[in-house]
């Protein structure tokens, strides 16, 4: 049946709610499908579009119409106590965020995008093998890689999906008829975790090259590795995420050299630490990480971006207190990393607090504010999706919820020791508990992964977001001018984001998150 691509990626526009976005590119929209997979060329391009669509998805489409979307930091930040709204220059839908009053309008609350590429994955897996067999330079090993690719990159689409919004439709097939019925209800995450994201794992992981040097841009078995330590984590099996970051060790770093795991020395130096992100290529600590080129892929526009700009998203107050100001009053502190992760000297004495540099090339210790370089908007951004010291900290809180004080704190004093702090002693009265001990560790990720994606998702994985978020968030509406400051109500419902108004009339099996009105 010579059904056009075009009518098959419907299943972005009816499963996934109207994004329309795709359907307006039109390389392949009037040739039938199986003038397809015919080649290593259509497979090369194929896997492209694929990581094309979770490349935009992550950081936004890098035009001046479309700029400042990158989902990367809206889903995984800017809800948590790191950034805030720019009081000066917010806009309606980031109050709703950073207020924890999202509506189902919310462009960011659309999962259309992720189901886009979640499409693409499942054409690949099922016609990939298609193609090995008419152009016999797709060899059999190649095929495994691409595979272990499109199931590990679904499997991370599925991971979003289940801690953005908990219940998702589950799609493992084309969708290629439209005869077919595109709307189906919600499955439980449990099951998604369960039945679609591990095996999806697992199979990559079988069929990845265990041997080859880490890819970086793509997924490798390091990748597949922390994903799955990562899931682990979610689920509280702390040890299926031990067992997945020990096979993490074993695998190559893009410098060849094996991860290894064993101390403070696998991880980038201190003096060179501003490389993961500027460098990764050149990085024994970087694991997968989406890159974003200027002349190619258009501006890297985010929220934080080292810009002259007015933003509407600056960094916290708290997080500046806590974290940053110190820096430039009093005693500053050793640790390398917050003058490396925002612009601590720009517009003193009454600080800013938007100028994120951490993913452009700047001093090590710097003195004073770093002028922002007409020629900016031409680096390249290399945006973090797993690094080994994520997976240091990870391990730690594993080894924490299995009882083990003692390697847990080894493996939170290697993260320390690189940022150049004082090591914590297994003797410190606050970190008696295993509940202290994993506060502490939350705290490291927090400095450590500052803007990494991580934040909101880590709060809510450790059941916290009530305990941090309230505080905060009674002080924002006070700011705001709220007369009524609740905090942060109903946390069982509110950690997810409401499905979007057009993807529930897009599926009308679908229902709405509990919490929100359609």
């Amino acid at each position: 049946m010579k059904t056009k691509i075009l009518a098959l990626l419907l299943l972005s526009a009816t499963l996934g709610g109207g994004c329309s976005k795709f359907l307006e590119e039109k390389p392949l929209a009037e040739v039938a499908l199986d003038q397809h997979f015919k080649n290593l060329y259509d497979v090369q391009a194929a896997m492209a579009g694929m990581y094309s669509g979770f490349q935009i998805e992550m950081i936004g489409v890098g035009n001046a119409k479309d700029n400042f979307l990158e989902k990367y930091l809206y889903w995984g930040e800017y809800r948590s106590d790191n950034f805030d709204r720019s009081i000066s220059y917010t806009k309606d839908f980031i109050d709703e965020i950073v207020l924890n009053g999202i509506t189902p309008t919310n462009q960011f609350s659309d999962w259309s995008g992720l189901y886009n590429i979640i499409g693409r994955a499942n054409l690949n897996i099922k016609y990939i093998p298609q193609a090995a067999k008419l152009d016999s330079r797709i060899t059999a090993q190649m095929v495994d890689d691409y595979l272990a690719q499109c199931y590990a990159l679904r499997a991370m689409c599925y991971f979003y999906l289940v801690r953005v919004w908990g219940d998702a439709p589950i799609w493992l097939e084309p969708y290629e008829d439209l005869n077919q019925p595109a709307s189906r209800p919600r499955d439980k995450k449990e099951k998604i975790m369960d039945e679609v994201i591990i095996p999806d794992l697992e199979k990559a992981y079988t069929q990845v090259d265990k041997d080859a040097k880490n890819p970086l841009w793509t997924i490798g078995s390091a990748g597949i590795c922390a994903m799955m330590a990562d899931v682990y984590m979610w689920k509280k099996d702390y040890s299926n995420t031990k067992i997945w970051i020990e096979k993490l060790f074993l695998a190559k770093s893009p410098t060849g050299a094996s991860y290894a795991g064993t101390n403070e020395k696998n991880l980038q130096d201190a003096a060179t630490w501003k490389a993961i992100f500027t460098g990764p290529l050149n990085s024994k600590e970087a694991i997968w990480s989406i890159h974003w080129d200027y002349t190619k892929n258009g501006c890297a526009c985010m929220q934080t971006s080292w810009a002259p700009n007015n933003k509407p998203i600056v960094v916290d107050e708290t997080a500046w207190a806590d974290l940053f100001q110190p820096q430039t009053t009093g005693t500053p502190s050793p640790d390398i990393r917050p003058q490396q992760t925002l612009d601590v000297y720009y517009g003193l004495p009454n600080n800013k607090r938007d100028r994120f540099i951490k993913w452009y090339p700047t001093s090590a210790a710097p003195t004073k504010e770093d002028p922002w370089p007409a020629t900016n908007q031409m680096l390249p951004v290399y945006l973090t999706i797993y690094r080994l010291a994520d997976i240091y900290l990870l391990y730690a809180e594993a080894l924490n919820g299995l009882g083990d004080k003692a390697n847990a704190l080894k493996y939170l004093n290697f993260v320390r020791k690189r940022a150049n702090l004082p090591e914590y002693e297994a003797s410190n009265p606050d970190l008696a508990t295993a509940y202290q001990l994993e506060t502490a560790i939350l705290n490291e990720r927090r400095m450590e992964l500052y803007g990494e994606g991580k934040r909101w998702f880590d709060l809510v994985r450790t059941g916290r977001v009530k305990e941090v978020m309230d505080p905060i968030l009674k002080r924002r509406q006070e700011d705001a001018g709220s007369l009524d400051k609740p905090g942060f109500l109903d946390p069982q419902r509110r950690v997810y984001w409401p499905i979007h108004r057009n993807v529930l009339n897009s599926n009308t099996l679908l229902v709405q998150n509990p919490g929100y009105t359609d």
